[in-house]
């Protein structure tokens, strides 16, 4: 079952190589504390054309629901013939359906298999060259760990958590983790959305400057007031929280769209778009906007009218 489920994933999957870590996107201040996360990024290459984005990540995306320990368990698990992954298959063979908190007895088998892995370094042979033993002995013995405390393996993703079990229903309990990747205020761009504006289009020789106003959120207390700001006043941690982009479309004498594309401030301050080479002599006109954490309500579309050469 695992193999049929897993087989197109297994088809399009070439490759993945750790490109880099983020200690910036999801880092926050709280009061004097600043509170730095690290992500990893990570490069996936598919047997795919890449003909829509967003289902090409859904064909092989780089992470799970659990962590690969956990998921590897239950492949052992299944593998030793205790438990299966469907009730189907469970009725069939007259065994256990796979529950990493309600049944007892698979829960201790489960541990001795976590205790046996933990003093080894076991992984996975597919594993064996992203994660060492070392690394390896850390999560097992960390899964132990969880369960000693918790009485069940189900480690998910957060931030909900597994707080009590009976035959028939469960409970979960919310909790903060702090290395958990969306911390306090990664929902304001929802609640509180923010708008942006073009106030000034200059041209230097082949390219398009823009200057742009953005609104900041003033918070006190439970309240909060949106004030509008230029972008060359902004502390660099609020720029980023901000996000702020330039999205446009550039016509040309026909009303026809000949180039369109989206640009993030420079180190001026300022978006830059550069059109050398890409448009034939004629007349154009620019519509161009700003959108703050990519809102685009209410947009406030500025044109501008130039001529090549």
């Amino acid at each position: 079952m695992v193999a049929a489920a897993t087989a197109p994933l297994r088809r399009a999957l070439i490759a993945l190589r750790l490109a880099g870590t983020d200690t910036t996107a999801k880092s926050f201040r709280v009061g004097d504390f600043n509170v730095t996360r690290e992500l990893f990024m990570i490069d996936v290459y598919l047997a795919v054309p890449p003909d829509d984005p967003e289902q090409d990540a859904a064909i092989a995306p780089p992470w799970s629901t659990v962590p690969w320990h956990v998921l590897a368990l239950t492949e052992e698990a299944v593998t030793r013939g205790w438990a299966t992954f469907s009730a189907e298959e469970a009725q069939r063979r007259g065994i256990e359906w796979l529950d990493l908190a309600r049944s007892p007895t698979l829960n201790a088998k489960l541990l001795g298999l976590v205790e046996e892995f933990a003093d080894s370094g076991w992984r996975p042979e597919t594993l064996r060259d992203l994660v060492s033993t070392e690394e390896a002995r850390g999560r097992w013995t960390a899964l132990a760990a969880f369960f000693t405390e918790h009485g069940h393996f189900l480690v998910t993703n957060g931030p909900y958590r597994l707080k009590s079990w009976s035959v028939d229903r469960a409970s979960l309990e919310a909790f903060r983790d702090l290395n958990y990747p969306l911390g306090v205020g990664s929902f304001d761009a929802y609640a509180i959305p923010r708008r942006g504006w073009v106030t000034g289009i200059t041209r230097e020789g082949d390219r398009l400057k823009l200057t742009a106003d953005v609104e900041t959120v003033i918070k006190f207390g439970r309240s909060h007031r949106l004030e509008r700001r230029a972008m060359e006043s902004l502390a660099p941690d609020e720029l980023k929280r901000a996000a702020p982009e330039c999205r446009y479309v550039i016509f040309d004498g026909d009303g026809q769209a000949v180039l369109a594309g989206t640009v993030r401030p420079g180190d001026d301050r300022r978006f830059t778009i550069d059109f050398g080479g890409k448009l034939a002599d004629g007349r154009y006109t620019l519509a161009a906007e700003t959108a703050v954490n990519a809102n685009l309500m209410n947009a406030e579309i500025r044109g501008y009218e130039f001529a090549i050469p």
